[in-house]
């Protein structure tokens, strides 16, 4: 009998009216054609909080913070149905303020990540993916943390698919080594 297939997930955060949502989605739409071209079905969920942040960059930078501050779990657009079956999850995530924004929190909160292996692909603009990741490892101590995909932000798309083909490789290997 041959064995189920592993379900895989592409999260990204996106919200509207900022530049960084098109970096994200671009990163997003690259690992899909990773996966694709690797013969992997996979699905995408856009992580969109309800609320329009500002598009200023210093009312930005006082709401991602103030968020940040309070703990807050910004309401999202939509749920995503089928994570009970999603072994690997691929989250493409900026670094807001060394953190993960307040929305992909909320994303976490809603689900079981109990025994999943997430791939971290972080969109930064030179801080680098590491606070997010520990940020993670902390938050979910229960599933798999990889190493994380590093995107210069400045660089999207161009950057990113080697990286990316190496962390589905990396996965792929694993999932070998499992069984």
């Amino acid at each position: 009998m041959e064995k189920e297939r592993e379900a895989y997930l592409i999260a990204y955060f996106a919200i509207k009216g900022k530049e960084l949502s098109a970096a994200t989605s671009q990163v997003a739409a690259k690992l899909g054609e990773a996966l694709t071209r690797k013969g992997i079905k996979f699905d995408q969920f856009a992580i969109v909080p309800v609320e329009t942040y500002p598009t200023e960059a210093a009312n930005f930078e006082f709401v991602a913070k103030e968020e940040k501050e309070n703990r807050a779990r910004p309401e999202l657009v939509g749920k995503y149905s089928g994570m009970k079956d999603v072994k690997d999850l691929f989250l493409v995530v900026p670094n807001w303020y060394d953190s993960l924004p307040m929305g992909v929190f909320t994303f976490l909160d809603e689900y079981d990540f109990s025994g999943k292996r997430i791939v971290p692909v972080v969109l930064h603009s030179g801080d680098g993916p590491d606070h997010v990741v520990a940020e993670l490892r902390k938050y979910l101590h229960k599933c798999w943390i990889m190493p994380a995909v590093e995107v210069e932000s400045a660089s999207v798309p161009d950057s990113c698919e080697d990286k990316i083909n190496a962390a589905i490789e990396e996965m792929l290997e694993e999932s070998k080594s499992k069984y």
